[in-house]
């Protein structure tokens, strides 16, 4: 195998232009969400400081996929939770407002923030769906600086609370815990 991988790479390359590809509809519009091919280097992320690190981190991580819900104008609530997850054994689940609004974690210092993504708790109080086991595994400075990011994320209004049984909230327009004290 060695020497079939040597001889390969002694071959002069070929470039040999294609024809640029044509999709026929409907399949053309599925085509639109496909990701281009990379033409240009692609620029290393501002890692400068803490605040920065932790907003390239909640973005790799793909944090805004739960925690960010949508006021009922479709306005993005920017880590103020609110997505409910309707397969969790114990029932309907939501995900919690990570901003420092009273009514999201604005208790939490770094220490209980680590431990809560390496524990899947906060005291006895269990995070339902939150992937602890796999973001857990991230290195406390990583998890310091996603936290330290969270902290300059504008405060959102917005009570989400898996302890009470889910009710309507008005500013998101979805069914859970704490939604009716919105």
């Amino acid at each position: 195998m060695a020497s079939v991988v040597v001889y390969l790479r002694s071959i002069p390359p070929v470039r040999n232009p294609l024809p640029k590809m044509k999709v026929k509809f409907p399949f053309s519009l599925l085509a639109k969400g496909i990701p281009e091919p990379l033409t240009i280097p692609v620029p290393q992320p501002d890692l400068s400081s803490p605040v920065k690190r932790g907003e390239y981190m909640t973005k790799i991580a793909e944090c805004f996929a739960c925690h960010e819900g949508e006021d009922r104008d479709g306005r993005s609530l920017p880590f103020g939770g609110g997505h409910v997850f309707d397969d969790d054994p114990s029932g309907p689940v939501a995900a919690a407002n990570l901003t420092s609004d009273p009514s999201g974690i604005a208790y939490y210092n770094e220490v209980t923030f680590i431990r809560a993504v390496r524990t899947g708790r906060v005291g006895a109080r269990e995070l339902k769906v939150m992937p602890w086991r796999r973001f857990g595994k991230v290195s406390e400075e990583d998890l310091g600086a996603i936290f330290a990011y969270l902290r300059t994320v504008p405060p959102v209004k917005h009570r989400v609370d898996n302890a009470e049984p889910p009710t309507y909230c008005r500013i998101c327009r979805h069914k859970h815990g704490g939604g009716a004290q919105n």
